[in-house]
Parts: C-alpha cells; sequence; structure tokens
C-alpha cells in the first residue's frame, strides 16, 4: 500500500533538490523520521541533493543524540543550521501536516515553484490544506508514530537501514506510542522487527530514561491536587491546571483513575492544553480527542489536533470558555455511546 502511494512521488523526486524537515522544537519522533528518510533517498536515489533542517529541537531529543553520537562516534549526522540560503525544488515535512506547524523562511513557503509533500501520523481533512502545493502526501491517522511509516516505506522498497538508524527509529516508536500504551501490534511488529538480533530492547529503554528532575515531580503532585472531577454518566474526566509539564501531568491522571484528563497550562498570551484518554475507551466509546481539538482549532482559528487518545491545543487567554466546549464534546460522545449501549447511568 505504501509503495503505491510514494512511488509517483519518488519519480517526482529525481534530480531534484529536496529540503527535509519536521514540526518546530522537534521530538524523537519527527527527528528519527527525517533522518531516517533522508537515508532512504540517498539509498534509492543513485544520486540526489538533500538538505535536513529544524526549527529547534526539543530536550529530550537532545539528550537522545548525544547518547547515540556515544555509542557510534563514527556516525555523522549532518544538519544545516539555517534554511535561509539553500535552494531548493522541493520540501519534505515529517511527523506534520500543515504549513503553519513548521517555520521556514517565506521566500521557500510562498514559492509556488517549491511542492511540498508530507508524511505524518496525525488526524488531518484534505479540506485543511493549505495551498495547492500542499496536495502530495502521505496521511496515516492510524500509525502511532511517523517512524513506523518511514520504516515500512524502507521495507517495502527493501531499503536495508544501519544500525544507528534503526536505534533512533525504535526511539522515536516507543516515545510516540507512549511505550506502545497509544500502540496497537503494528507497532509491536515493528519495533521487534527493527531490534533484530543485534539491538538489545532493555538498552534503548536505559538510552531513553531520564531522570525526572523536582520541577517536574512538584508539577505532577500539584495537578494531582488541583484536579477537579467531571462526571458523565460512569465516566470520569479529569480538570486540572499548571505552569508546565502539563503532559506528564496528563498521563499522571489517567494513572490515578481519570478516564480523560485535560490538564491547562500558561504559556506565555495563549493557554496549552494537553489532553489524554485511555486506549480502550477510545476504541470502544470512538472519542477521538485529535477530532475533537482539530474542529475546535477551525472554529476558533487556532492550532490544535493529535491522536485519538493523545491531543493538544492552544487557546487565546480570552477564550478560556472554549475549554468547557471541548468538554461538552468529550461528554457528548460518552452520552452518544451510552445511550447506544443502553448502559444505565450512575448519578
Amino acid at each position: 500500500m505504501l509503495k503505491s502511494k510514494i512511488d509517483n512521488f519518488l519519480y517526482f523526486l529525481e534530480k531534484k533538490r529536496i529540503l527535509i524537515t519536521s514540526h518546530d522544537l522537534v521530538d524523537l519522533d519527527g527527528f528519527s523520521s527525517v533522518i531516517a528518510f533522508d537515508f532512504f533517498l540517498h539509498q534509492y536515489f543513485k544520486r540526489i541533493d538533500t538538505y535536513i533542517y529544524f526549527n529547534g529541537i526539543s530536550n529530550s531529543t537532545n539528550s537522545f543524540i548525544k547518547v547515540i553520537e556515544r555509542k557510534f562516534s563514527d556516525y555523522n549526522i549532518k544538519i544545516f543550521d539555517s534554511a535561509e540560503d539553500i535552494e531548493i525544488d522541493a520540501i519534505i515535512v515529517l511527523d506534520a501536516n500543515k504549513l503553519h506547524q513548521i517555520t521556514l523562511p517565506d521566500h521557500l513557503k510562498e514559492n509556488d515553484k517549491i511542492s511540498f509533500f508530507f508524511i505524518d501520523h496525525h488526524y488531518f481533512e484534505e479540506s485543511q490544506l493549505e495551498n495547492a502545493n500542499s496536495h502530495q502526501g502521505i496521511i496515516l491517522d492510524h500509525y502511532s508514530s511517523t517512524a513506523e511509516i518511514v520504516y515500512e516505506i524502507s521495507q517495502e522498497f527493501n531499503i536495508l537501514l544501519t544500525k544507528p538508524i534503526r536505534y533512533l527509529l525504535i526511539a522515536g516508536i516507543l516515545t510516540d506510542s507512549g511505550y506502545f500504551r497509544f500502540g496497537n501490534n503494528n507497532s509491536i511488529k515493528n519495533v521487534t522487527e527493527l531490534l533484530k538480533e543485534d539491538i538489545i530492547y532493555q538498552d534503548i529503554l536505559y538510552m531513553l530514561s531520564n531522570k525526572i528532575d523536582s520541577s517536574e515531580k512538584i508539577a505532577k503532585i500539584k495537578g494531582v491536587q488541583r484536579s477537579e472531577l467531571i462526571k458523565q454518566g460512569n465516566w470520569l474526566i479529569g480538570l486540572s491546571h499548571v505552569s508546565s509539564f502539563e503532559a506528564s501531568v496528563a498521563n499522571i491522571l489517567l494513572k490515578i483513575g481519570f478516564d480523560v484528563a485535560i490538564v491547562v497550562s500558561n504559556k506565555d498570551n495563549n493557554y496549552r492544553l494537553s489532553l489524554r484518554a485511555k486506549k480502550q475507551l477510545c476504541l470502544s466509546t470512538g472519542l477521538h480527542l485529535g477530532k475533537i481539538l482539530e474542529e475546535i482549532s477551525k472554529e476558533y482559528g487556532t492550532e490544535g489536533g493529535g491522536h485519538d487518545g493523545a491531543a493538544g491545543i492552544y487557546l487565546k487567554k480570552d477564550s478560556k470558555d472554549v475549554i468547557d466546549i471541548i468538554i461538552e464534546r468529550i461528554k457528548k460522545v460518552f452520552f452518544d455511546y451510552d445511550k447506544k449501549k443502553k448502559i444505565p447511568i450512575i448519578i
């Protein structure tokens, strides 16, 4: 399936100069996908010019890169510090599906002669394509990570991946799937194949382990203390607010018993919301947090989206009532499910 989707695209790319990038402050999934897809292109074509560029790399990603560089001292990743002076014909964006999610010089974004191609796993509506050059892409939101898509593309074309790239892809899959909490059988299968006989799973877990500092611990404790219980039938929604580490706090709220967690944090002049839901709940009720936030972002002119069980959105501080609207839409999913299943509601 992936081969048929990408065949025409590869034909178009031949002899092109290509910029490969991801969303701003790139995480491990976006980073590993870019590096692996760049490797794929250089294996597939005899000659191709590619340029890797990121507008910021997250701290956790930087930490893992340093570990990889220590482990494989002869492995070098060439990343351009700026995209200002690069002459290109096409831009490939991985782990994002909208132009406003990436920061690029205006002369690249607004150049009608430059084509864009997206490879991503987040929920996406074709009606949201931002310009005619955005019409090419592989958007598969049933995958738990973009790294899985890139790996399967490599498999379709019988491209053998190097050991460092396999390490990167495994790390990308693990972190974006929540160590398989938001993944599926296919995620596990792909990691198993990437491990082969020469990579020890526990070794990667150790490489990914970061000591939690006191500020994150405090945020989690405060997040639990401030949590508000919202009931819809038998379903429990947790709402809390912290100044940082909202995603970590949302995960903690799920662990202590909430079915859905909504955590709000202040980011400059905006609110940043992180939402999490239990995977089995999403599968059984049809709840898709990413779709809800995608719809909200269209209605209120902001950025939001994600997956069924993990999503986020930015809101202006004067639109706090939107949080109530998000909660009501989640409650409606539960109400409709209970009504359909004729489940008795506990008051």
